[in-house]
């Protein structure tokens, strides 16, 4: 006869168990079900905490997207807005690999405007602190990171031969800092929204080659561009020009976050 859960018994069988085989039983009965109720709590904690936060999941609405947004719909138009599926969006680099993520990347032509939902979990801070031989665990709220886009542009647009390297009289290279960066955090993650707004991807004469997510531990940030600079802490690819455009369409939420804004603004 077996003691598991899903096996009814009568009340003269567990007084025989009882009987039988005294406290350890009870104890070996009350151990599992303490197993089984801490799986299923953990589950359903990993379930209800999963997931990126409510109010991160549309386009986050500022001047220039609504101003964009405006004219599209005067002219019965909608938006350009695009991502690269098929990069990876999490870092890949020796010694960094899936610190760091770049989701919900968005680039809107007509408002010339790059968003992105960055994300980090706690065990890269833990690193963080190892790389840098930090003193104390910093904290998940503090503003550990200096994020920017740094932008390869096409000197020599009509020689694709030479778009590889980064021969500086081929290959240009601009950094943009965000114009907003929005904070939460949610069960072992923790994220900022970035709006990175003048970044024209329409350009002709020195067409975009790619867009790279640098990233830089505040306490250390000596861009590339510098005297003394260096390489940053992590970074992300997050367009390449020969790979395909994903169209992104506005959803309700965004519609309504932009109406919501404008009217705001109105006020």
């Amino acid at each position: 006869m077996g003691f598991g859960f899903g096996k009814k018994m009568s009340y003269e069988e567990y007084d025989r168990l009882e009987e039988k085989h005294g406290a350890l039983w009870w104890i070996g009965r009350i151990i599992t079900l303490i197993l089984v109720c801490g799986t299923v709590g953990i589950l359903f904690w990993r379930i209800f905490t999963s997931g990126d936060p409510k109010d991160l999941k549309g386009l986050q609405p500022n001047q220039p997207l609504a101003d964009a947004y405006s004219a599209a719909r005067a002219e019965d138009k909608e938006l350009t807005v695009y991502y690269n599926e098929q990069l990876p969006n999490i870092t890949y680099e020796k010694g960094r690999r899936g610190y760091f993520s770049a989701q919900r990347v968005r680039f809107i032509e007509e408002a010339n405007q790059v968003q992105v939902l960055f994300r980090y979990n706690n065990s890269t801070i833990r690193h963080l602190r190892e790389d840098y031989a930090l003193d104390e665990m910093p904290n998940r709220s503090d503003d550990l990171y200096d994020i920017t886009l740094y932008v390869a542009y096409d000197l020599t647009p009509d020689d694709p031969t030479d778009n590889a390297g980064n021969d500086p009289a081929a290959v240009k290279f601009v950094r943009y800092q965000p114009t907003s960066v929005v904070a939460e955090t949610k069960g072992l993650y923790n994220y900022r929204y970035l709006v990175f707004d003048g970044l024209d991807m329409t350009v002709t004469d020195n067409p975009v080659l790619a867009v790279y997510m640098d990233i830089y531990y505040k306490g250390d940030v000596r861009y590339l561009e510098e005297d003394g600079g260096k390489d940053p802490y992590s970074a992300l690819i997050i367009y390449d020009y020969a790979a395909e455009k994903t169209p992104y369409e506005l959803t309700k939420k965004d519609r309504e976050a932009l109406s919501a804004w404008k009217s705001a603004k109105a006020e």
